[in-house]
């Protein structure tokens, strides 16, 4: 079989920005005569934003342990060529971890070996705008690279800018149209896009003072956390794309091992770390309690994100991201065991103290 013309839709975004969501919104819009399919990294080991993509029914290859930022790697190879050989997609999405660089995985796309397969489309970078005014985001390599390498700017959260938010993101995309390369802007409340715009052809930098975004004045600090829950339709998880065995994947050290099936993990790399849980299935949590301790997790200096599904009954679990003292959580049908990590700074006592609060789950 001829493989030539897949269209390449690359979304990037720092940690909690919301390339998630995107992509969902994205997928749902998928023309019945085309095929889709996601390419997803994660910093950590265990695999865990497949699930947030599964009830969609569009192809599923995860590649784990932050390996989609390493282009050099055989798992980023393995990954993309397993989504262009089993399925043959129309368009394949690749979200790159909130700590991927996206300039390596664009060279990649664009190399020879690729010549004719693939066609990038567009590179999207996903930005809270809050996120300007705190110098764990601007101070790091990532977060410039990310926007910097971007066909598109998707301002998400709009509906929680302050207007100090609001102004520091008109001087600082000012500067930016100064640059040599200037993005398209897309925003809208809530966070979406449609299909007809993945060519990148969105409004000017220069527009920006013609937008009229959705303000609201935050009148709570970012330590409060707001809450959403919304009720998840759609078919049951795919398996297949899942941990569907008990055992550790080959690539996890677990730090402890106490019951069959539950272990953690820690890892670390470069200025960042990744802690993860898994419980067997027949562990099922109370979602009251899970969301009171995502609550004391997120009050935690040095926490960028957590992810989790956690079982609730044999047949339901609930789903949870949470960022910058954000908290969503879903509940959707769930068959597998449950897991949860948490992505922060290498240093500091919050790793220690997050211990503490993941046995207060069960």
């Amino acid at each position: 079989m001829r493989y030539q013309g897949i269209k390449v839709t690359l979304v990037t975004g720092f940690l909690g920005a919301g390339k998630t969501t995107l992509i969902r919104q994205i997928l749902a819009q998928a023309p019945l005569n085309e095929r889709w399919a996601v390419l997803v990294n994660e910093f950590g080991d265990i695999g865990l934003d497949s699930a947030f993509y599964a009830d969609l029914g569009v192809a599923i290859s995860d590649v784990p342990g932050g390996c989609v930022c390493c282009t050099t790697s055989a798992a980023f190879q393995q990954g993309l060529n397993q989504l262009i050989r089993r399925y043959n997609p129309d368009r394949i999405f690749i979200e790159p971890s909130g700590l991927g660089h996206p300039k390596q995985i664009i060279q990649k796309l664009r190399g020879a070996e690729y010549h004719d397969v693939l066609l990038l489309s567009g590179v999207f970078c996903v930005l809270d705008a809050r996120s300007l005014q705190d110098e764990r985001y601007t101070q790091h390599a990532l977060f410039k690279d990310q926007i910097e390498s971007a066909d598109g700017l998707v301002l998400s959260h709009v509906d929680q800018y302050s207007s100090r938010d609001v102004g520091v993101l008109e001087q600082y995309l000012e500067a930016l149209s100064l640059s040599e390369k200037t993005p398209s802007l897309f925003t809208s409340s809530p966070l979406a896009m449609t299909a007809s715009k993945l060519t990148g052809s969105g409004l000017t930098v220069s527009e920006l003072t013609t937008l009229e975004l959705d303000v609201r004045l935050a009148s709570s600090p970012l330590t409060e956390f707001s809450t959403v829950t919304q009720p998840h339709a759609g078919p049951l998880f795919g398996e297949s794309n899942l941990i569907e065995k008990e055992q550790i994947p080959p690539s996890i050290q677990p730090v402890s091992l106490n019951i069959i099936g539950r272990w953690h993990y820690q890892k670390k790399q470069d200025a960042m770390q990744v802690l993860g849980w898994h419980w067997p299935v027949g562990e099922d949590f109370d979602a009251d309690k899970v969301l009171f301790v995502m609550q004391n997790i997120m009050m935690e200096m040095g926490v960028y994100r957590v992810k989790g599904v956690f079982a609730v009954t044999a047949s339901e679990a609930v789903f949870v991201n949470a960022a910058r003292g954000e908290i969503t959580s879903t509940l959707s049908a769930w068959h597998q065991p449950s897991r949860m990590e948490i992505i922060g700074d290498a240093e500091g006592v919050w790793s220690d103290r997050v211990r503490k609060y993941s046995a207060e789950l069960l």
